[in-house]
């Protein structure tokens, strides 16, 4: 199913239906039809939806792993390397890093092509000039924010990791991207605000 999933958005966002960062309707409906009748399951497109925000949560590990020092890439395996004193004390320190580590990444290909091209400079980073803001967020604001900006807020989420902050920084991560005057607001006070966004997105 996973490699369904992927190998229809690939060509989708191949074919150009992936203009900013967000599939267009007839690709996920593409995805939906597939999975339902050759599964015989029952998928609508929420489900794709928010499968797709997994796999781009994957990938922001993947690409986190990788600009971390200690790891390898065997670019033939799609596999991120390390020795065994590495690995222990990442996946000690990381349980989300194991399934990541020292094996093949299934369907590393379409993940590159699916997702891939939402990271800057293999960080994960909205560009904010390609987020849909017809999303009837009345409070969100367009930011002329470009992928150093974006990057800068991977780099300043991520860092809240050693802080505490370890669980569902990815989310935190989308949560921002989707509220634009926010993400701007974090970037300008970010060592104030950092627990006041958490609390917020943690309240919902």
């Amino acid at each position: 199913m996973e490699h369904v999933f992927l190998e229809i958005l690939a060509e989708e966002a191949r074919k150009g239906n992936k203009p900013s960062n967000t599939f267009r309707a007839v690709s996920i409906n593409r995805v939906v039809d597939a999975i339902s009748e050759r599964f015989q399951v029952q998928c609508d497109a929420k489900h794709v939806e928010n499968h797709l925000r997994t796999v781009n949560n994957q990938w922001q590990i993947i690409c986190k792993i990788r600009g971390e020092s200690g790891f390898g890439w065997d670019d033939n395996m799609k596999m991120i390397t390390c020795d065994r004193a590495t690995y222990d004390a990442a996946v000690m320190a990381h349980k989300k890093y194991e399934p990541f580590l020292n094996k093949s990444i299934d369907h590393y290909d379409e993940m590159t092509v699916v997702v891939g091209k939402d990271m800057a400079t293999g960080s994960f980073a909205r560009t904010f000039a390609d987020i849909d803001l017809d999303d009837g967020n009345e409070d969100s604001m367009p930011v002329d924010c470009n992928n150093e900006e974006a990057e800068e807020l991977y780099e300043q989420v991520m860092s809240m990791e050693e802080e505490g902050f370890d669980e569902d920084l990815c989310s935190v991560l989308d949560y921002l991207g989707n509220h634009e005057s926010e993400a701007k607001l974090f970037l300008v006070k970010n060592k104030k605000h950092k627990k006041i966004w958490l609390q917020k997105f943690s309240q919902g």
